[in-house]
């Protein structure tokens, strides 16, 4: 364990609706309804909640009566449409969707976080880590709260691979050579939770990435190249290459969440590939590998156009506040929480988040290992969806899973997502 002061950095739970208040009603009670994905001991909402919690105890005059309202992390996006359409959004939700955020902001639903770093003097978001969010959610103006820092990489046991006489793989033709000896082995090489879909296009993604460079997504995702481009096609014979070979074990389609990570933290599958969230079960009693764990970025490819070290970065899922009921109590309340949101998500989740930590913390192994790449990050990328449209995604994530399962070729795929893009006027 390491102590570190003041760093700048940075899943579905319910299935059912769930209010909860946080608080006990005041007479003055500022009444703010949070929509989240998750419950109130968990994630982004006990952060909100505890931190909500300090607020009413060092601000009694104006105390914030937070009613959580839970759905599930799937059901979100319809759940948004569905409020957005009756004008009914509650005054801060969550969400992770860049369509979304772009609609809310043209039709002028957002309050400007930037106005209220202005209005409250907040000085806790890093202006790197501004940028970058603004270019992620391609508006001129901040107009969402991140909630972490995550990059992702591949976690692999290191146990393993010294009984097996494994080095960390660097390029590509040396990951599927660990991947052969692994299974040769009797050992799953992969664990990957392809029912849940976005796993196997993250994959497909940073192969991709490796393959024809840091904008490659950028530009696919602004319809000036095509899905079918041969840096794509390479990484969609790839990810079918994996599945045909047993890579993944069985039954990937079927595979979710807790079962891949269950897989990995067990020691059934030999390497996961996950984000910085994950340190969180690693550092839960159900991993029973350890500290026998090491981290490393997607290996290089032969040809490629990609840099060494990248790793793909996101912010989370943000937090977002409806403009039409923000006053000034909410205000105050909001502005506690982006102070002391760094503080809070690594007292109790062991988050690296862009928010300024302002005080000294014992760093966690895990979180370490991850301080540590990024000191050494060649580059940072974007993943497949990160401004996708969800027409195009629900395309992308269907077929994805047809393709890890040799159901679909590689070209047929390229041309889907053509197709999706071509009718939605993206891609011509």
């Amino acid at each position: 364990m390491k102590k570190t002061i003041s760093y700048i950095l940075t899943a579905s739970v319910a299935a059912s609706l769930l209010c909860v208040p946080s608080t006990v009603r005041a007479a003055e009670a500022k009444d703010i309804h949070f929509l989240t994905c998750w419950n109130e001991d968990k994630d982004i909402t006990q952060v909100v909640k505890q931190l909500t919690d300090e607020y009413n105890e060092t601000n009694p005059a104006t105390p914030v009566n937070l009613e959580i309202e839970v759905v599930a992390q799937s059901d979100m996006n319809q759940k948004l449409s569905v409020l957005a359409a009756s004008n009914d959004l509650p005054d801060v939700f969550v969400t992770g969707t860049q369509e979304y955020i772009a609609e809310y902001v043209e039709q002028g639903i957002l309050k400007n976080i930037d106005d209220i770093i202005k209005e409250q003097g907040v000085t806790s978001i890093s202006e790197e880590d501004r940028e970058s969010i603004l270019n992620l959610t391609k508006q001129d103006s901040l107009y969402v709260l991140p909630t972490n820092k995550n990059i992702e990489g591949f976690w692999y046991n290191k146990k393993i691979f010294e009984e097996n006489n494994l080095d960390v793989p660097k390029t590509m033709d040396e990951f599927m050579d660990v991947c052969a000896k692994l299974k040769e082995a009797g050992i799953q090489p992969l664990s990957c939770a392809g029912k849940e879909q976005w796993p196997i296009t993250r994959l497909i993604g940073g192969y991709a990435t490796q393959a024809g460079g840091t904008e490659l997504l950028v530009k696919a995702n602004n319809g000036e190249i095509s899905w079918s481009d041969p840096a794509f096609l390479e990484a969609y014979q790839w990810i079918s290459d994996m599945g045909s070979k047993g890579y993944f074990g069985e039954g990937i389609t079927t595979v979710d969440s807790d079962t891949q990570n269950s897989l990995f933290t067990t020691g059934a599958a030999a390497m996961v590939y996950n984000g910085s969230w994950f340190t969180e079960n690693l550092s839960s009693e159900q991993n029973t590998v350890g500290e026998d764990v090491g981290f490393f970025a997607f290996p290089a490819v032969e040809n490629g156009k990609g840099v060494e070290n990248t790793y793909t970065t996101s912010y989370g899922m943000y937090i977002c506040l409806k403009d039409e009921t923000y006053d000034e109590a909410t205000g105050q309340w909001i502005s506690y929480i982006m102070e002391n949101f760094g503080d809070k998500g690594m007292e109790l989740h062991g988050w690296l988040t862009p928010y300024a930590l302002q005080e000294e913390h014992e760093v966690g192994f895990f979180t370490q290992m991850l301080i540590d790449a990024e000191e050494t990050e060649g580059a940072a990328s974007v993943w497949p969806e990160y401004a996708m449209p969800t027409m195009i995604q629900d395309v992308e994530y269907q077929n994805a899973q047809l393709l890890v399962l040799g159901q679909m070729t590689p070209e047929a795929f390229g041309q889907a997502m053509d197709d999706a893009m071509t009718m939605n006027g993206l891609f011509n």
